[in-house]
């Protein structure tokens, strides 16, 4: 999650490539007798299956504030939205990347009111293909290392499913070789060199907008979440490298029958560097799919789709299949000639809480070079 949170402006929660403990989920069956009774901390045990980073552990504890003075806004599925959750997470993997986030996301005024922030750190180890115009056959394995703060704020306009606001993002990174890599050579690369043993902070603010018509964002069955963020990167707010950011996504559920649900996502994911400096390796976005690790096909131009439907076979379990593609290229035109990276997976969903419609399940991805395994909780995007 915190790994992610670094790597990206696509911080903060929407998805994590963990959780799902037996016990746990037993404690939480015996706590949803009655769906009324909505549950108040959520301890999940995770395991990290993310292929970018290795197998690894960690621990997020969920926390639910409900002021039961004040009405909640009740779904039409018969869930409810918490007033806010609190988390809490540690986690450590293989490869000896290791990290730890507290964070805070709050529905107030009935949902009229919607914040988001996390803080946190990382050292994170990563394979990378890509720096600048050099393609490598064989990844250099660096070191990232340092705390970072996410924060968004969205105002309801008037009645409608129409949200604005702003997001701010700030890094403090170091850049190291996590291990010498193969070929010695790569160290004498002038371009190479100049990403290698930096201290660098990337600081960013700017404008969002975003039309939210799900039934429920923790799990949505239903509705549309369409979003588009500008990030401007300066050094007048703390920034020592200047650039833009532009993120567009679309998020499209469709119920067709009381058990058949199909899903939709497109995202396009665009960075304009400002200044002379060449961009830090971790800031241009790569292709986010399951089934392909994380900063493997990067550019400064990268656009994904991934569809999924699923089909409930009781109450509480549904089976999902997707399929995904996306394509990462140094500008807008040449997305359309870039290379082709395709996906495809089968997965399962176990609902969890009935009050919230929380549920974790598992996700087995196919990929250009690996298969993967992703344990899921809440929505899958």
């Amino acid at each position: 999650m915190l790994a992610a949170s670094l790597l990206s402006t696509q911080g903060v929660a929407s998805s994590y490539d963990e959780y799902a403990i037996k016990p746990a989920e037993q404690q939480l069956s015996n706590q949803q007798q009655k769906v009324d009774e909505p549950i108040s901390f959520l301890p999940i045990p995770t395991f990290i299956t993310e292929p970018a980073v290795g197998p690894g552990l960690g621990v997020v504890g969920l926390f639910f504030h409900d002021n039961e003075k004040k009405a909640k806004k009740k779904k039409k599925d018969g869930s409810t939205l918490p007033q806010s959750i609190s988390l809490v997470g540690l986690m450590g993997t293989k490869n000896g990347t290791k990290g730890g986030a507290v964070g805070h996301i709050t529905f107030w005024d009935e949902d009229r009111i919607r914040y988001q922030g996390i803080v946190g750190w990382a050292s994170i180890n990563l394979d990378f293909y890509t720096f600048d115009e050099i393609k490598l056959l064989t990844p250099l394995s660096l070191n990232i290392e340092g705390p970072a703060v996410f924060q968004n704020l969205k105002l309801r306009y008037d009645d409608s499913n129409f949200f604005y606001g702003f997001k701010q993002i700030y890094r403090q990174v170091e850049i190291s070789l996590a291990e010498n890599p193969i070929e010695d050579f790569l160290l004498e690369n002038d371009i190479i060199k100049d990403h290698l043993s930096l201290d660098v902070n990337t600081s960013g603010i700017g404008p969002l907008i975003e039309y939210d018509s799900r039934d429920n964002p923790l799990n949505p069955e239903r509705g549309f979440n369409y979003k588009a963020e500008y990030l401007y990167y300066d050094e007048a707010i703390g920034s020592k490298v200047d650039y833009t950011s532009l993120k567009l996504t679309a998020l499209n559920y469709w119920r067709y029958t009381d058990k058949f649900n199909f899903a939709l996502r497109m995202q396009y994911d665009s960075v304009n560097n400002r200044g002379e400096k060449r961009l830090p390796v971790y800031i241009p976005p790569s292709i986010s799919l399951r089934g392909v690790s994380a900063t493997r096909y990067q550019g400064l131009d990268v656009f994904v789709t991934e569809a999924e439907a699923s089909y409930k076979i009781t109450h509480k379990i549904k089976l999902n299949v997707f399929t995904g593609m996306g394509w990462a290229a140094d500008n807008f035109s040449d997305l359309s000639k870039a290379e082709t990276i395709d996906t495809v997976g089968a997965g399962f969903r176990y609902l969890i809480d009935e009050h919230y419609g929380i549920s974790i399940g598992l996700d087995v991805a196919h990929g250009p070079e690996q298969n993967a395994i992703y344990i899921q909780a809440g929505s899958t995007w």
